[in-house]
């Protein structure tokens, strides 16, 4: 869940904005430690700053709601200024993980454990590009498989009526209606589509249904497989 981030290297020393939705005391600590210097800062001061600059080993933290952290999670995109981002977020706001990992948080830190303990996995995350605490990493990883079962998933079959074969039974207006049903409109979208009254495409899916010995929509899109007019295409 890291990339090395080694202090030798240029940019290790780019400024820090951290937003503390817990509001603890530990962030000056943690930036005394390292030798940086730790400026705290309320909303204004926040716009202010990126503004005029940052400077180099130096920790802005501010602490605030989780609303106002994404007002000023943007603001600092807008303005576009180099530095890292970091969040010290609680266990009730463990849902917020994925939203803040979007608007490019590349230090993520659990709140609630001990200060010396926060220290040490702080001075760790500021060593690697990117930082998820161990406690968010499950929760990143499931939501990776589950990214990556939706894509693996084999692509939506789709009904194509084979119009010769319905010819035999239905009009050509029900056709074209019933070709409509099988791509799943709603009445309305037919009615949309083919430049017809809802009244007239009730009336046509009306009387298909009949046709088909059906009972509703569902049931014709059945009766037309059983009937083999349908075939399945990917």
């Amino acid at each position: 869940m890291a990339r090395t981030y080694s202090r030798n290297i240029p940019g290790s020393r780019v400024p820090i904005l951290f937003i503390d939705l817990q509001g603890s005391e530990v962030l000056p600590q943690a930036a005394e430690s390292m030798g940086k210097l730790a400026v705290r800062t309320n909303g204004e001061e926040w716009t202010t700053l990126m503004q005029r600059g940052l400077q180099k080993d130096t920790l802005y933290y501010t602490a605030c709601s989780d609303l106002d952290a994404f007002v000023r999670l943007q603001e600092a995109k807008r303005v576009g200024s180099a530095c890292r981002i970091g969040v010290n977020l609680p266990e009730r706001l463990r849902h917020l993980v994925d939203e803040f990992i979007c608007q490019e948080v590349t230090m993520l830190l659990a709140a609630e454990r001990e200060e010396d303990d926060w220290r040490k996995h702080f001075m760790r995350a500021t060593q690697f590009q990117t930082y998820i605490d161990p406690v968010f990493q499950p929760q990143v990883v499931e939501r990776y498989r589950r990214m990556n079962q939706l894509q693996e998933e084999p692509p939506e079959q789709q009904l194509e009526l084979d119009v010769h074969k319905a010819r035999g039974t239905l009009s050509e207006a029900e056709i074209r209606i019933l070709e409509k049903i099988l791509e799943g409109k709603s009445n309305r979208k037919i009615a949309e589509e083919c430049f017809l009254a809802v009244a007239t495409v009730n009336n046509h899916v009306s009387h298909l249904t009949k046709k088909m010995q059906a009972n509703d929509r569902t049931h014709t899109i059945k009766r037309a497989i059983e009937e083999n007019w349908v075939e399945f295409i990917t």
